[in-house]
């Protein structure tokens, strides 16, 4: 018994700390796991990049934001009031533990007091790895190459060899980021791909320089092209390629053709090269159908692909025109209270019957809906009259007589007459 006794208090003592901290650390788990707020939007994001969590107000009320939970910046937010919208921009400069997310808090006064409006938590992801593709390219020669980049608010920094090839930037679109790789001498060489400013290795890739051969690109021994009546091809999308863009390890002192076992279906125009692009044709497409187009090297065969071309909807042909009209046709037209716009005629230049497209009139149709008639007022033969200064938003939906439609929609400058 005496033994026992002698035991028995430093084992209750330890018994009662283990159970103490035991208690303290899932108290501590408790309140770090607290935080997540089921009233509010959950959104998430890549860290280094920016959401757009605009949101349609009242055009006559006033909102405010504030944030919290964010002690350790790991977002930084832009607001502002824009007419009849609350622009609100966010951007993320670190990831965000499971126990903390910032909340994004949007409200208005009212009568002295504060009325919440909506609310974001806001989860933002760590860095993760980009995959990149190894690229063989001949000593001497340019070629583009694209990587992609996910980090929108970081560029990056390359480190290579630089005795071995060099790296232009070109480029950016989107997560899409273009540079030229030119081969100076002939070896193996990795490049590493940091995000600017940090060391932080997002991926990497390995670059021979050697005497190649030309081929077609893997990914483009089968293809596929588009066709209609409507429109010239040259200018249709996916209505033509350039066959330099297919040919892996080309040399720029040679110039590439084609011939196919269907002369009918495509007819081709000598491209323009350029320092990362081969001597070589255009093809475009002249009916629907198929072939198969084999590609010369000077007079030496190279290669061959399977040609594919399919009719495109009549919507493509006006999605085709709308692409190569870079401001839109709602870009600083101005108009007062008072004015008239016929959109109709514009829509139908712009995008219908130019220069390299045409339809009869009973090939397509329009219907229009204003979504502020008391600013601007629409009818159904697309006559808009501005009744007002202020915000307003036509909508306008073309539909052809292949059963295809495309939606649009635009807005006005309403502006005081001089």
């Amino acid at each position: 018994m005496k033994k026992t006794k002698k035991y028995f208090a430093p084992l209750f003592a330890f018994a009662l700390i283990f159970n103490i901290f035991l208690l303290a650390s899932c108290a501590k788990e408790n309140t770090e796991k607290s935080n997540f707020k089921a009233s509010a939007q959950q959104k998430t994001m890549q860290i280094y990049t920016n959401i757009n969590l605009t949101f349609d107000k009242p055009e006559e009320e006033e909102y405010q934001c504030s944030v919290s939970a964010n002690e350790k910046k790991y977002i930084k937010v832009d607001s502002n009031n824009e007419g009849n919208a609350y622009w609100l921009s966010v951007d993320s400069d670190k990831a965000t533990p499971e126990y903390e997310k910032p909340i994004i808090t949007v409200y208005k006064d009212n009568s002295g007091k504060k009325e919440i409006i909506k609310e974001f938590q806001i989860t933002v992801f760590p860095l993760k790895e980009v995959e990149m593709q190894d690229v063989e390219i001949n000593k001497g020669e340019t070629q583009e190459i694209m990587l992609i980049n996910p980090y929108e608010l970081k560029e990056y920094n390359l480190k290579y060899d630089k005795k071995k090839i060099n790296i232009q930037q070109v480029l950016f679109d989107g997560e899409k980021c273009y540079y030229n790789l030119t081969g100076l001498k002939k070896g193996k060489t990795k490049v590493k791909a940091y995000l600017d400013k940090t060391d932080e290795l997002i991926g990497s890739f390995t670059v021979v320089v050697g005497d190649f051969s030309a081929s077609i690109k893997d990914e483009y021994k089968d293809i596929k092209l588009s066709f209609n009546e409507h429109m010239n091809s040259k200018f249709l999308e996916n209505g033509f390629i350039d066959i330099g863009s297919i040919i892996k390890n080309y040399d720029s002192k040679s110039r590439y053709t084609v011939e196919s076992d269907n002369p009918d279906l495509t007819d081709s125009i000598e491209n323009e090269p350029t320092q990362t692009s081969a001597k070589s044709v255009i093809i475009y497409t002249k009916k629907t159908g198929s072939a198969n187009i084999s590609v010369f090297e000077n007079k030496e065969k190279i290669g061959e692909f399977r040609l594919t071309v399919k009719r495109a909807k009549d919507s493509e042909v006006f999605n085709s025109n709308m692409m190569m009209d870079n401001d839109g046709i709602f870009y600083e037209f101005f108009i007062s209270p008072g004015d008239k716009a016929d959109l109709k005629t514009i829509i139908e230049k712009r995008y219908i019957n130019t220069e390299n497209s045409h339809f009869e009139k009973n090939e397509y149709s329009f219907t229009f809906k204003s979504k502020n008639p008391e600013t601007v007022s629409v009818d159904e033969n697309g006559i808009c009259t501005c009744n007002a200064i202020g915000s307003n938003k036509i909508i306008y939906k073309t539909k052809f007589k292949d059963g295809s439609e495309i939606k649009q929609s635009g807005s006005f400058d309403t502006v005081e007459a001089e």
